[in-house]
Formats: C-alpha cells, structure tokens, sequence
C-alpha cells in the first residue's frame, strides 16, 4: 500500500507558520497556511515524524512519497531538501521523496543534479503560477536534460479550470505542461490532482507512456465518482497513481486534524479488489522501475 503524495513540514513552520514563512520570503506559504481570513482552523496539518508514521500504520500504508513543495524561493528548497533527505534516510523501507526545486532559478540545477546523492527519486511537486516560472524556459530545458540523466520523475501541481474559488488556488500553464511532458518522452510526469481533472477527459495529449496523474486531494477537487471512474477507464486505469496530500485535512468537519485511514478507506470501497492492487501499488511501483 502506497500513498505517493504526501508532504512533510518542519516542527519550525508548525510552531509558527507566519514567522516561518516571512523570514523565508515564502509569501504563499504564509497565506496558505497562516491565520485564515475567515478565521477557520487552516486545512494544513503540521504532524510530528512520529505521528506522520503512526497514521501510515493505522491506515495500513506501507510506504509514503513525500513531494517537495512549491517553494518560491531557492534558499527554502536548500533548507527543506537537506531536512527531508536525514529523514527519509533514517527510514528508507517507509518513505522516499522528491526534491524541491524551483525553476525560476538557475540554481535549480545543481538541486537535480545532486538529488540522486541525496536519496530523492524526483523532482516536485511544481506549481509554475506560484513559483513564476516558464515550461519552456532555458532552465526548465536544463531541468528536463537532467532529469533524464539521472532517471528523476517529475510532479507537477495542476490547477483545475472551474469557477470554483478557494484559499490559495492558483492557475497553472497546463496545456505547456503537457506539451514539455510530450517533447521529453524519456522522463516520466506525472499531474498531480488528477491533471486538474483533465484526465477524465480522455485527451490523446495525455496518453504518452511516461504520463501518469495522482489522486492527491481528490476530496475537494475530484468528481465523487472519480475513482470508479478511473477503473473503468482503460487507459486511466493504468496511469492513475493513489495519493492524499496528507497532511492536509480532507476531512475538516469529522477531523481537527490530518489522518489517512479515512481517504483510503473511501478509495478502497470505491474499487473492486482487482483494480486496488493496480491503483494502491502496481502504477506507482511501475514508475520506480522506470526510473
């Protein structure tokens, strides 16, 4: 069993969020994640390493992708990268991870070439409309060279296009996210929230081999139906990776704060036994091999 979107936050940040974020410029972070306009308890959840493995156990996740976050700055993806490599280091059989980057900066990459050294298995998760940068920019070319060279998957935040507002959403380039996924065929993509659910949408853009989508945050984005969706779809059935985007809470009116078990228990209802096996392990299980 698999979650792979996850993230990870430092103990710093869950202390004081805002004070985190302003003395690291994160400007989106802190209005993500700060006090809420509204005054609602924020979505995010700040778990201990402990607990973060606790609630794997109690949902039976045998394993856990933590991305990288879209952090605006280059220094934050230093700190962040350096804290996230010690702990999936000290937990090898439990967690892996991508490495944060943001493309806006050609320092971005030395971050990828030295990913590998580091223990991380990709790059992302990516989010071009908050780290302001272009797919077909000179240093995403680079980024894509490099990723192919070192066999690093790629994840990338896709923004679904409805007039749907909320806390923080942001649009994403998708259609030039797509087409770089096309043009660099030999590095494997894959949109996280189900491609802004346009992989419901049976593009022949999106059916490359090396483009998968995940499931993170299907409970405030997604169709209700969409993991029977997925399973009767040939093509997504194959392409479509499980994850949350634990720790956010996806389910703030049963839940203070971020759990697991209850996601997946609802994708493992919403499937038959078959088709489990193919979602929770084998897709995701595939790339790695790939890669």
């Amino acid at each position: 069993m698999i979650d792979a979107h996850t993230h990870f936050f430092s103990e710093e940040a869950a202390i004081d969020t805002q004070a985190w974020a302003q003395k690291r410029g994160e400007t989106y972070w802190d209005m993500l994640v700060g006090k809420r306009p509204d005054g609602k308890l924020s979505l995010q959840g700040f778990p201990s390493e402990e607990k973060f493995l606790s609630d794997m156990d109690k949902a039976g996740v045998e394993h856990a992708v933590i991305q990288g976050w879209y952090w605006q700055n280059h220094e934050t993806c230093v700190e962040e990268n350096n804290r996230i490599s010690a702990l999936i280091k000290r937990y090898p059989d439990r967690l892996s991870a991508f490495a944060s980057i943001s493309p806006a900066f050609p320092q971005s990459v030395d971050i990828a070439k030295s990913a590998r050294d580091m223990g991380f298995c990709g790059l992302g998760e990516l989010h071009d409309g908050v780290q302001n940068f272009s797919y077909k920019s000179l240093i995403f070319e680079k980024l894509m060279n490099v990723a192919s060279d070192q066999k690093l998957a790629v994840n990338i935040h896709i923004t679904e296009q409805t007039q749907r507002t909320y806390l923080g959403k942001t649009d994403t380039a998708t259609n030039d996210a797509i087409e770089v996924a096309n043009i660099h065929k030999d590095v494997i993509f894959i949109f996280a929230h189900w491609c802004g659910n346009r992989a419901f949408e049976n593009l022949p853009e999106l059916d490359a081999k090396n483009i998968y989508f995940d499931s993170a945050a299907t409970q405030f984005t997604a169709p209700k139906n969409a993991f029977e969706l997925a399973e009767k779809n040939a093509i997504l059935s194959k392409k479509i990776i499980y994850g949350t985007d634990y720790p956010l809470r996806l389910y703030p009116r049963m839940f203070k704060e971020e759990e697991m078990l209850t996601a997946l228990t609802f994708a493992k209802n919403s499937v038959s036994k078959n088709f489990a096996k193919i979602l929770f392990t084998n897709n995701y299980t595939n790339i790695i091999k790939s890669v």
